[in-house]
């Protein structure tokens, strides 16, 4: 376990984590429901599957943030929770609060962003 975090702490990311895990299970059914067949004529149904593209591609992306709130749960459980999956520091409890789910420190996550930024150019 991080032990950096203290279990006040480690307890109020978790909350955090929850929280989130809850607020993006709505939204994605809120999304689900939003992908009905649109209406029968011809200018609601052009509306109608932009509209249903948009609300799948934020299932997916809410999905994938529901993925990453389990993970971190489970890291939680398994005493990993804060610790960069790349270079293995504890990341501080002010970068776990802004984001809980992260898995990496701000140097690493620069470090991955900056070659990510590198191969889209």
């Amino acid at each position: 376990m991080n032990a950096t975090l203290t279990a006040a702490q480690r307890e109020e990311l978790k909350a955090l984590l929850l929280a989130a895990r809850r607020s993006l299970e709505s939204q994605m059914q809120q999304n689900r429901e939003n992908l009905a067949p649109p209406a029968a004529d011809q200018d609601g149904i052009e509306q109608g599957n932009v509209v249903r593209e948009v609300d799948q591609a934020l299932t997916n992306i809410d999905a994938a943030d529901v993925k990453r709130i389990d993970h971190a749960l489970e890291a939680m459980e398994d005493g990993s929770y804060g610790l960069c999956a790349e270079c293995g520091c504890a990341i501080p409890f002010e970068r776990l609060k802004i984001e809980p789910q992260t898995q990496h420190c701000v140097a690493c996550k620069s470090r991955w962003e900056q070659g990510h930024a590198k191969t889209r150019a």
